[in-house]
């Protein structure tokens, strides 16, 4: 199986697509969604995993300085649940709490790990918004100057040309640009969920170079491999995809290898 990394949207893909391709379907949604790939013993449901995502909204909104926020991302996830008023901790707990022995564990962690997942593809989703928003004030734009049978050489006051030029900002995603996704925290997350088979497939400049910059060796992946021509892989624990030194004793299955394949 080859799965998309790190983007879950198929639209957000930053290349041609790749025949086969799958895009991680976290489970936000009731059916599970086109070219996506669910896993099917996640313990979080549509319900939950909804209602989830508007308890981190709703904390996050509690903070007026972003710094009060960066404060909480350097806490570990115990100190973040332990410090929050939110119920998020309890609503994860509460989906395996019938669990007996090792699978309560084992539950715990799908759980963070889904939940991880759940808040990047919901980031996604706050940013196609955002390119949906940004198309439409392009789009009331021209019209108005289609309207008044302006183009950029009648902006002769430099107010209007500056206005003009500035007309897509929305505050959020600009010309088609997607922020970064917490992809570390992503990678972290994956081997909870994934079955053995899985090869991620990686496209973005910057993660492959940062990866490099970790000392991860790429070798020219097999012709017959189904990979696309040119592509390289390696396979490593995930904690060294991750970015750590070690493995983290928080985070046992970032041991676990992963093979990931990248163009560019």
């Amino acid at each position: 199986m080859l799965l998309s990394f790190p983007h879950m949207h198929p639209v957000l893909f930053p290349a041609e697509r790749v025949p086969g391709l799958l895009f991680f379907d976290p489970g936000m949604t009731e059916i599970p969604l086109q070219d996506g790939f669910r896993p099917e013993d996640m313990p979080l449901d549509h319900r939950t995993a909804a209602a989830l995502i508007r308890d981190c909204i709703h904390f996050g909104e509690q903070f007026k300085d972003p710094g009060e926020m960066a404060y909480f991302g350097a806490m570990t996830p115990d100190d973040f649940y332990e410090g929050s008023p939110s119920s998020i901790q309890a609503q994860i707990m509460s989906r395996f709490a019938e669990s007996e022995g090792g699978r309560q564990g084992r539950g715990e962690a799908m759980a963070r790990a889904q939940f991880i997942m759940l808040l990047a593809w919901f980031f996604e989703e706050k940013a196609l918004e955002l390119q949906g928003l940004e198309e439409g004030v392009k789009a009331s734009w021209r019209s108005m100057d289609a309207t008044l049978g302006l183009d950029d050489e009648d902006r002769i006051d430099e107010r209007v040309l500056a206005l003009g030029n500035a007309h897509s900002h929305t505050g959020g995603v600009s010309d088609g640009q997607v922020p970064d996704l917490p992809w570390r925290r992503m990678i972290e997350a994956l081997p909870t969920l994934l079955p053995e088979e899985v090869t991620l497939l990686c496209v973005e400049p910057a993660i492959i170079s940062a990866w490099e910059d970790a000392g991860i060796v790429f070798d020219l992946a097999d012709p017959e491999s189904g990979l696309p021509q040119g592509a390289r892989k390696a396979t490593q624990p995930a904690w060294r995809f991750a970015g750590h030194r070690k493995p983290p004793r928080s985070m046992p299955d970032t041991a676990r290898q992963l093979t990931v394949a990248v163009i560019g």
